[in-house]
């Protein structure tokens, strides 16, 4: 009797890699570059976590709106876990506003 050798199958890749949130980590660094003291810095770090840790981006078309026209920001048509970390941004870019 001969021996069929069957092939193990190869491993599949793993496809659940972290999909990047491209438009939240800009805000990221938006945010990053306005931050003055140790609050903002703070807020940012708890910002970044939430970042790591959420599923869904924001459209690039709300990044475009929040950093285009911060005025015409409608803070409450984004997620609840997102909305302190944007009012916070507008704050801070209203702070660098004053200050020039």
């Amino acid at each position: 009797m001969t021996e069929k050798k069957t092939a193990k199958p190869k491993a599949k890749p793993k496809s659940s890699k972290k999909k990047k949130k491209v438009n939240l980590i800009r805000l990221y660094s938006e945010m990053n570059k306005l931050a003055e003291d140790a609050v903002d810095k703070e807020v940012i770090k708890r910002f970044k976590t939430m970042v790591d840790s959420i599923e869904e981006d924001i459209t690039k078309v709300s990044l475009s709106a929040i950093l285009k026209e911060p005025k015409n920001v409608d803070v409450y048509s984004f997620h609840d876990g997102l909305q302190p970390y944007i009012k916070h941004y507008l704050f801070m870019l209203k702070r660098s506003k004053k200050k020039k």
